[in-house]
């Protein structure tokens, strides 16, 4: 039971906990503070109780769910600090209502994610795990076959899905290989825009052109299967799809018909819907997808990094102060917000 003189942290027991507190550039704010009280947040991956949910102040968070259900009646818990840049198992509104801040670690997976991104883009632009598969299967002659060429990266066509921090660090990682970078993404500011050597095109001229597509954007009620069978229909036969945003943004099964017709040439998938994939899933049984189990981008840099943001959120908080990356930003002129931050500025500050 959390004490009401104290600031009390809890984390969610779904791997948050453990990577927390193996940061030691993470852990060491938290433990050498004597206001603070650290707590184990159990029943991660559920839908959340608003009971657990006001027994802390900050609740740093991996994956579980929070609907208007979890937020009802709560008044003690002032920020949910989640681990990572996703959002799309929180309501908003909701959180917004209740007074509470929503707050991610975009910074944190960036660089990570764009290369999970790039090595998906290298693995089938030259048939890595094909290849490899074909040393292990005695056949080795058979990668210098022309059945088995891979396609070089100069002069190809990058589409990004969204143009947000991953996608703009994708950007730097892959411009050696002398690439044309085409962008669809609706709210990407003329400013940022402006920074970068990209083409902006609505979402058919990407799908058209593009010779990599690469999905990057956030999971929302808007970009749920905003690839479907009909997108894929417009993508060139010989295109590759890569997926390291979330699964939901495509229609997986849509996805699956089209690869096992040749529709389009292969996939690269850190994402998929639903995760764990199921066994009978028929992407399992094709050649040209490459599956890796939404973890490609988890290296002990983004751990550090992430859990250190994490515990930089919630310390702001605790000083009555917003921390960097708030979703849910109409919350900071939320009356019962500012009077739990003015009481923490009074106390803790």
């Amino acid at each position: 039971m959390a004490k009401n003189d104290s600031f009390c942290v809890a984390i969610t027991d779904d791997g948050v906990y453990d990577k927390i507190m193996a940061a030691a550039s993470a852990r060491g704010p938290l433990e050498d503070s004597p206001h603070i009280e650290i707590t184990h947040f159990s029943g991660a991956r559920d839908l959340v109780d608003p009971r657990d949910l006001d027994q802390c102040d900050a609740l740093i968070a991996g994956g579980p769910i929070f609907t208007r259900d979890s937020l009802e009646g709560v008044e003690r818990c002032a920020l949910i600090m989640r681990y990572g840049a996703g959002y799309d198992r929180v309501d908003l509104e909701a959180c917004t209502d209740a007074g509470v801040i929503l707050a991610t670690t975009p910074e944190g997976i960036r660089r990570s994610m764009a290369t999970a991104a790039l090595i998906h883009i290298l693995a089938l632009s030259t048939r890595l795990f094909h290849k490899s598969g074909l040393v292990y299967e005695g056949r080795w002659s058979e990668g210098e076959s022309v059945e088995n060429c891979g396609s070089g990266m100069s002069g190809k066509t990058i589409g990004y899905i969204g143009f947000g921090n991953i996608g703009r660090d994708l950007y730097k990682l892959i411009a050696p290989f002398d690439v044309r970078h085409l962008v669809y993404d609706p709210y990407l500011d003329e400013a940022t825009a402006s920074r970068h050597e990209i083409e902006r095109a609505d979402l058919p001229t990407v799908l058209a052109q593009a010779d990599f597509v690469v999905v990057v954007c956030t999971l929302t009620e808007e970009t749920r299967h905003l690839i479907g069978a009909a997108e894929l229909r417009q993508m060139k036969s010989s295109a590759y799809l890569v997926n390291v945003a979330r699964g939901g943004i495509i229609d997986q099964q849509a996805l699956a018909r089209a690869l096992a017709a040749d529709e389009i040439r292969g996939a690269g998938l850190d994402a998929l819907d639903p995760e764990p994939i199921a066994p009978d899933d028929p992407l399992l049984r094709l050649d040209n997808v490459n599956l890796t189990p939404h973890a490609l981008g988890i290296t002990d840099e983004m751990m550090r990094r992430c859990s250190e943001l994490c515990v930089q959120g919630t310390l702001d908080v605790m000083r009555g102060e917003a921390p960097a990356s708030v979703i849910n930003r109409a919350v900071l002129q939320d009356r019962k917000l500012q009077d739990k931050l003015a009481a923490y500025r009074s106390k803790f500050g």
